[in-house]
């Protein structure tokens, strides 16, 4: 029987094109590679590869060899990666961007402190993903909570408040939030209406309250306000390192409550196995935290 070794140098040559790229996905070197070719080459009594000086490329023997091995040896791959990860229970789960990134992955290695055996698999994005159809097992909501043929747990309303960099008030009145006027505003372009919502609950007239920068994601226009290009606001749950650090000031100013919130959203249609449920109650505590 053929080198299986020698087999997955040749099915990585025979992939690449390049004996270099092909060495150094095996871990050998480019004269260790040439090797193995000739060694399978003996074994199998056929000329697989031309060796005419500008590197080794397939003969018409290589090419129907490498047609009948196909991807054998990924699948391979494949089984043993499986068989590696027995034990392991995947937990798919659908969030929006800000709040991935703002407040979840943070605080994620405490759950998969408390479930080891559970290996997470996160997607964000903006679109409603459809938990009857697609291989989600739960997802994270922005909404009021009355979506059709799904279960629903509020985690938390919404609401907005000010915060900037604090060299955008030195020198200025911290308690008086008409000191806004003189300063920029930035926007996240799905938000629009935030700052809008925001200074008419504080009572504030803006002259062109759709002036300043916009930028694509919330995430964004936080990184932009550390970097004093101006106000933002947002929820503070969303800032609460950048608080905590100083990187960012929210005055004592008015907050307000949105009717709009984070849910947990499952399908019913499914059976709620141990890891959703687990991770159900564990967002749930940390959203009270």
């Amino acid at each position: 029987m053929a080198s299986l070794r020698a087999l997955h140098a040749f099915s990585l040559l025979a992939r690449h094109g390049r004996a270099s790229i092909a060495a150094e996905k095996l871990g050998v070197s480019p004269s260790a590679l040439s090797h193995l070719m000739r060694k399978l080459e003996s074994e199998l009594g056929a000329t697989l590869v031309n060796r005419d000086g500008r590197g080794l490329t397939l003969t018409d023997e290589g090419q129907r060899l490498a047609l009948s091995l196909g991807d054998a040896f990924d699948r391979i791959a494949e089984a043993v990666d499986s068989f590696k990860r027995r034990g392991r229970t995947e937990l798919r789960i659908s969030t929006v961007s800000t709040f991935a990134t703002r407040w979840l992955i943070p605080r994620l290695p405490d759950f998969q402190a408390e479930q080891p055996d559970v290996e997470l698999l996160l997607s964000a994005s903006t679109r409603m993903v459809d938990l009857d159809r697609e291989n989600y097992d739960c997802a994270i909501r922005l909404g009021t909570g009355n979506w059709s043929n799904v279960e629903s747990h509020l985690l938390w309303n919404e609401h907005l408040a000010v915060a900037m960099a604090p060299s955008l008030l030195s020198g200025k009145d911290p308690s008086d939030p008409l000191v806004l006027l003189d300063l920029p505003l930035l926007h996240s372009s799905a938000r629009r209406n935030d700052w809008t919502e925001w200074l008419e609950e504080a009572g504030i007239s803006h002259p062109d309250v759709h002036s300043g920068t916009v930028l694509q994601s919330r995430d964004l226009a936080i990184q932009a306000a550390i970097a004093g290009m101006g106000t933002i606001a947002i929820d503070r749950r969303f800032i609460s390192q950048e608080l905590d650090a100083g990187h960012l000031i929210s005055p004592d100013w008015p907050v307000l409550e949105l009717e709009t919130g984070y849910w947990f959203v499952r399908s019913p249609a499914r059976t709620l196995t141990r890891p959703v449920a687990t991770f159900r109650e564990w967002l749930q505590g940390a959203a009270r935290a």
